[in-house]
């Protein structure tokens, strides 16, 4: 039985890394990770991916377009001003952020521990993880190193 307490390296709302335990709360579940049987920390960059409706929306605005020109006195103009506004707006909801994630070798499969649209905070988990492995690796001597 140890003494030492439970050291905690960054507690948030939808992560937490302590020095025996790497949790994600993730929707629909929690993701719970020993930090001593992780192996191959790195982090990836996904790309922002296509949201799954956008292409329902295009579809829909390019519909609305063929109506409209059909209608229109002058369709021309309302058709180059419609784009005009529509066009920016689809644009940004056309993708999904990019997200960051950690990955690592846990019990010998590969596993997401974490992953985030918020930079800030994934660099936040990502150095209290870094600091839970790196304390998890010492000795009660230290680092197991002999000065010559």
């Amino acid at each position: 039985m140890s003494t030492r307490g439970t050291r905690t390296y960054y507690i948030g709302s939808d992560a937490e890394v302590t020095d025996a335990l790497f949790t994600w709360r993730t929707t629909p579940e929690t993701l719970i990770f020993a930090i001593a049987e992780l192996r191959h920390v790195g982090l990836v960059q996904s790309p922002a991916r296509t949201r799954p409706y956008a292409p329902h929306i295009a579809a829909g605005v390019l519909l609305a377009l063929a109506g409209a020109w059909t209608l229109l006195a002058h369709p021309t103009l309302y058709v180059v001003g419609l784009l005009a506004i529509t066009g920016p707006i689809l644009a940004y909801f056309w993708r999904e952020p990019r997200r960051w994630e950690l990955h690592a070798q846990y019990q010998g499969a590969a596993v997401v521990l974490y992953s985030s649209t918020d930079v800030r905070v994934f660099n936040q988990v990502g150095r209290a993880l870094r600091r839970a492995m790196e304390d998890g690796r010492r000795t009660p001597w230290g680092y197991g190193l002999a000065a010559a």
